[in-house]
């Protein structure tokens, strides 16, 4: 779950009547502040207390300032909500029981409650080093504001020491603090960089240990390329947000309060009121623009984000594009991706030109009010001297110096908001799978005999329906997807069950269900006699072994993808498990052997080498229960055969569950049962169901009938 916890979203609850009138007013650019995307990073019992506008209020507002159509607003809302939370039953009437849509209101007091949240990751608890390096760049900043404030007078005293003599003393100390000025904040950047290493370090792993925690229908609804980035992004933008806040934008104010109050004592309320107004009006001007261009922004990242999931998607498909010789479609897709993009792109440089063009009118008009004022009181009061002339020409030119900056440290910062808002939203997306507060380790070890026993499984009228946003088959009253309907059925310990049927039945949700990936929704599954739900999901997959239909292989050598199945085997473990899934002969007519490479997802070798390695995997980590998911159904009737021996020697001597098609991988299984929308039709061994007659002889009859024919075998 991560430091975040979960977030849990107020129902959205949309009219089923649209209007179609369209608003005359202009459009208007949107006030930016975190509090219109706080309320969904926040509990919903504190987001509550803090806000309480409505959803109509919302809709109407974003009607009035956009000038959209009510349903233009209302799919600009439910784009919002993670594609993994959205339940749908018509685009007119949205209702999510376990989401809610975060409106989101302007507010900057709420900044407060998001930074609140980042700090624990520079003020690092039970790191007394990293604690010390931020009170030190905290000193420093300090430090260097009153050595800004004291330049101007040392320049001063200069000036008005000429042309009666060379003030040598004066001149050592403005170049003394110019270059302790200078050094100061490259020795500030050295001492923080231990600590942006270390939160950066945290916030990727507390990321990649969530993504993990996630459920796996979250991963299904999801795009690999948008949540790498989302990572990326965030985590760069956390460090870079604190930073910014810290050696930025409370620098920059700390400095325009001193040199207010400094003018104000110095040389009077004309000199502090130039000095503030021209700070505030371009403070203003800059938020106020960067509002603007953060809409571009928005749309930017989403542009960028379209682009790159086409061009992972396209790669990962790399084969299946050979195939269908797609290769000028799929760069036609990325190039219209890529045009969008920089067309968006190209509008946030223009207002960025109108920004910058803005900031550079009011500093000099400041500084010329300044100057102005400055030679006219010079002019009058005699006691005025040159030397205050360019010192208080200097103190306003210092002010406008980090003000500069504080432009582009804005635009950072409404960067740094719009990235951090997606990994917050991931951060607290709560997994539907989790373990509860009282769940054990499941304990196969037999003390009496010394060695892990084999469990048993057992399914206990099983009802299970996917979330309507998760597939789109029938539904129930609920708006789900019944996909399993009180099925009971046991596999004793040692022994095999096989799974048969047409797609769509079910099996291998049954599978997911064991190593729960999901949760039952009605009955139990028992392993060893233990419900699964009250068992850590650790210690459960660490006695399940899979043998997958789709074979997926790290970019790695075959020695690392065999050995993935017990980080802790030796070479002659990893040797003799490729001996028993009979893949040495490949191994030894490849030129690096073990050390080949076998290329992203396994691209480099062939289906059934793949599924060899996946044997050799399974067999090193030596499960007591083995589940074959469909592990031939891909492969030739020659590969079958040969691959069929290897699967015989995986499997025996454990709890097996085989998920099947081709009915003759399973002729000597203890028990096959057949499945059919959901239910077991059928169950009992490979004779005893030919002599029924039912639904498996005639899948028998059928796939023996095309085998004979050489036909492809039923899928």
């Amino acid at each position: 779950m991560g430091r975040f916890g979960a977030v849990s979203y107020r129902q959205v609850r949309m009219s089923e009547s649209y209007t179609s009138d369209e608003n005359e007013n202009e459009k208007k650019p949107r006030w930016f502040q975190p509090k219109k995307w706080l309320k969904q990073t926040l509990p919903e019992s504190v987001s509550k207390r803090l806000f309480t506008e409505t959803l109509e209020d919302e809709i109407e507002l974003r009607i009035k300032e956009g000038g959209k159509t009510r349903k233009e607003v209302e799919n600009d809302l439910i784009s919002q909500i993670p594609l993994s939370q959205l339940s749908v039953t018509n685009i007119n009437n949205i209702r999510s029981k376990e989401s809610e849509l975060a409106l989101k209101k302007p507010g900057w007091v709420m900044a407060g409650k998001m930074i609140k949240l980042l700090l624990p990751y520079y003020w690092a608890k039970g790191n007394l080093s990293l604690k010390i390096r931020v009170i030190v760049c905290v000193s420093i900043i300090f430090a260097s504001k009153l050595l800004n404030l004291y330049t101007p007078i040392l320049f001063k005293n200069i000036i008005n020491n000429l042309p009666a003599h060379v003030p040598w003393h004066w001149l050592v100390a403005y170049g003394l603090c110019t270059l302790v000025q200078k050094c100061i904040w490259d020795i500030r950047d050295l001492i923080f960089q231990d600590v942006s290493d270390n939160a950066v370090k945290h916030i990727n792993l507390e990321t990649f240990d969530h993504l993990f925690d996630l459920s796996l229908s979250y991963h299904l609804n999801k795009r690999t390329g948008s949540l790498i980035k989302i990572v990326e992004r965030g985590a760069n933008s956390v460090v870079q947000l604190l930073s910014l806040l810290l050696f930025n934008i409370f620098p920059t104010l700390l400095e325009l309060f001193t040199v207010t109050v400094f003018l104000l004592f110095s040389y009077g309320s004309a000199f502090a009121v130039i000095n503030l107004f021209s700070c505030l009006l371009y403070i203003g001007f800059t938020l106020f623009l960067t509002e603007w261009r953060t809409q571009h922004r928005r749309l930017a990242n989403k542009k960028e984000n379209e682009a790159s999931d086409i061009k992972v998607d396209s790669l990962m498909n790399f084969e299946t594009i050979k195939y269908f010789t797609a290769e000028a479609h799929e760069r036609k897709r990325y190039e219209t991706s890529l045009n969008e993009y920089f067309y968006v792109n190209k509008k946030s440089k223009v207002s960025y030109f109108i920004l910058n063009f803005g900031q550079a009118f009011i500093i000099i008009f400041g500084s010329i009010l300044g100057l102005s004022l400055a030679v006219w009181r010079a002019a009058e009061q005699p006691s005025f001297s040159t030397g205050d002339i360019i010192a208080i020409n200097l103190y306003i030119a210092q002010m406008f110096a980090p003000l500069s900056w504080l432009g582009t440290s804005y635009r950072m910062i409404l960067q740094s908001f719009t990235d951090i808002e997606q990994l917050f939203d991931l951060l607290h997306t709560a997994p539907d799978v989790a373990d509860s507060p009282d769940a054990t380790e499941l304990n196969l070890f037999d003390h009496l005999t010394g060695h892990t026993r084999l469990p048993s499984v057992e399914f206990k009228d099983v009802h299970f329906s996917y979330k309507s946003s998760q597939a789109g088959s029938a539904k129930n009253s609920e708006g789900n997807v019944d996909v399993i309907k009180g099925v009971s059925f046991s596999i004793p310990a040692g022994k095999s069950v096989a799974l048969v049927g047409s797609s769509g039945g079910g099996k291998s949700t049954l599978f997911r269900l064991l190593c729960r990936f999901y949760d039952v929704d009605q009955g139990e599954i028992l392993v060893d006699g233990q419900n699964v739900k009250n068992l850590t999901q650790l210690s459960l997959r660490k006695i399940i072994g899979v043998v997958p239909q789709d074979i997926v292989l790290f970019n790695d050598t075959i020695a690392y993808n065999i050995g993935f199945g017990n980080r802790n085997a030796t070479d002659d473990q990893i040797i003799e498990a490729a001996k028993r899934s009979q893949i040495m002969e490949f191994i030894n007519k490849s030129p690096e052997g073990f050390k080949t490479v076998v290329g992203e997802r396994g691209l480099r070798l062939s289906t059934g080498e793949k599924q060899r390695v996946s044997i050799a995997r399974a067999l090193l980590k030596n499960p007591p229960i083995l589940i074959l998911d469909e592990a031939t159904s891909s492969l030739d009737t020659f590969t079958e055969r040969n691959i069929q021996n290897a699967l015989n020697e995986v499997s025996y001597g454990r709890t097996t569950l085989v998920i099947a098609h081709r009915l003759s991988t399973i002729v000597n299984c203890d028990e096959i049962i057949v499945l059919k929308k959901g239910v077991i039709a059928e169950r009992g061994t490979h004779n005893q169901l030919l002599e029924l007659n039912g639904e498996y002889a005639l899948l028998w009859n059928e796939q023996a009938s095309k085998k004979a024919t050489n036909t492809i075998p039923i899928e």
